[in-house]
């Protein structure tokens, strides 16, 4: 197990603690003597926890707004009804740990008591982490952070905080796609704002939102910066932020914050669409929603061609009303684990949307995989059109499914250390929102079919 973990491991530069943990129990103790000190849980390579009673959250967020090229985002499907909350994060495979990090209170600086998920994420294990040794002092083009944990907590992909407000983030492809040649920045106009990463997001709804209205406030005031270069530099991202009373939207569309919010007095629908987010614009989704909350396909796709996770929206829709404790709720969110793309009987199509592209008033879509600078391309009648070629006998969703259908050869790429280009669920997370949990099962469960739990420590 020791290989998968070497570089987590290294870069915490401690007392190494191993410990069993069952689905009832994790380490939570906030004991000064645990902070930055790694606990590995026994029989799963793929996860830690650590202890961290302070971060510079501004040097952070500066030096992911100055020269991240954002890497740490993914396709992801989350949900929310009554108490409960069900989320994946998907992304490639690859065999970097991820980790739990509990974030003290700090009553100087405004900090909020949390719990959080950081990603298995490349930049940390390959930038900030080199050959297996600690780096003390990261350089990024001009920027450089004499402390790396001064950066770690930034990468919080989801988390609860002490007053039960959980966040996460999920990318949404915008419309102008990089393959039409441009890329904006869909940000938000506040010039005299502070700007902000939207891979901060997440971390900094946690530190200090106390509700979603809080959010609200506070996050309409920030300019968000999305990503310039890179392969995320065609998708936005937003963040759906829960508390006991509402879970709210936010995206940021046409160069505005814009919260779509879901009450618990409404049942926590929104027009007729259920708190569901995967990966498409929700302030689009609401005005194109039939009675029962399933979406007008090709509607949507007229005002958001490149929308993706429709059918994982409604995959989760069928039995959201049903959700009522932490069982459906797994169950619910185990509908949508992303190795079931490579079940052909699913036929996510919209998943293929940012393979296609929109050239002189035709689309096109990818006919030889893999799809890279060398991939040739057919035209088609309409994005609908193309989508759905792409699942025909021989096309590109058929060449991917006959390499990654096997569990054998997942667990060979694992094993083997070698990044793959297939998407799975990097890690499932239950939230019981009033208890203040949160519920961690890594990679699909492949190694160990265990959820974890965590609990927030601490109050400001």
């Amino acid at each position: 197990m020791k290989k998968y973990f070497f570089l987590v491991l290294a870069a915490f530069a401690a007392t190494i603690t191993l410990s069993s943990c069952n689905d009832e129990e994790s380490s939570n103790n906030p004991s000064d003597s645990k902070d930055y000190v790694i606990t590995q849980f026994a029989n799963e390579p793929f996860l830690g926890e650590t202890y961290i009673t302070d971060y510079d959250y501004n040097a952070a967020n500066q030096f992911l707004v100055e020269r991240y090229k954002a890497e740490a985002s993914g396709g992801c499907s989350s949900f929310r009804n009554g108490d409960y909350i069900g989320r994946n994060q998907d992304w490639y495979m690859r065999n970097y740990a991820m980790l739990i990090v509990h974030i003290a209170a700090n009553k100087e600086k405004g900090r909020l008591a949390s719990v959080n998920i950081v990603g298995s994420n490349p930049f940390v294990s390959r930038e900030m982490i080199a050959s297996g040794e600690v780096q003390n002092v990261v350089t990024k083009g001009e920027t450089t952070i004499n402390n790396w944990r001064d950066i770690f907590p930034i990468f919080t992909l989801d988390g609860i905080n002490e007053k039960g407000l959980c966040a996460s983030t999920n990318i949404v492809m915008h419309e102008d796609n990089v393959r039409e040649g441009y890329v904006k920045c869909t940000g938000g106009d506040y010039p005299n704002s502070e700007k902000t990463s939207f891979v901060s997001l997440t971390r900094y709804i946690l530190d200090n939102c106390e509700s979603c209205e809080d959010a609200i406030e506070k996050c309409s005031k920030l300019h968000v910066t999305q990503a310039f270069t890179g392969m995320l530099s065609a998708e936005d991202n937003h963040v759906f932020v829960s508390d006991n009373d509402q879970t709210v939207v936010l995206e940021w569309y046409n160069n505005k914050m814009v919260p779509t919010r879901y009450p618990r007095s409404k049942g926590f629908k929104n027009n007729n669409m259920p708190a569901i987010m995967t990966n498409f614009f929700n302030c689009i989704g609401v005005k194109h929603t039939n009675e029962d909350g399933s979406l007008k396909f090709e509607e949507l796709l007229k005002e958001h061609p490149y929308a993706m996770g429709v059918e994982r929206y409604e995959l989760l829709r069928d039995g959201w009303d049903k959700v009522n404790s932490l069982e459906s709720a797994k169950a619910q969110i185990s509908k949508v684990d992303y190795s079931k793309f490579y079940d052909l009987n699913s036929k996510w199509y919209t998943e293929n949307g940012a393979f296609c592209g929109l050239y002189g008033g035709t689309w096109y879509y990818p006919i030889t995989y893999p799809i890279n600078d060398d991939t040739k391309y057919a035209p088609a009648t309409s994005l609908v059109d193309a989508l759905h070629k792409m699942f025909e006998p021989g096309g590109v969703t058929n060449q991917a499914a006959d390499v990654y259908q096997s569990l054998d050869h997942k667990m060979q790429i694992l094993d083997s250390g070698v990044e793959s280009d297939e998407w799975y669920s990097e890690f499932t997370s239950l939230y019981d929102i009033p208890k203040k949990e949160i519920y961690i099962k890594p990679q699909e469960g492949w190694y160990n079919d265990k959820f974890y739990k965590f609990t927030v420590f601490g109050n400001r």
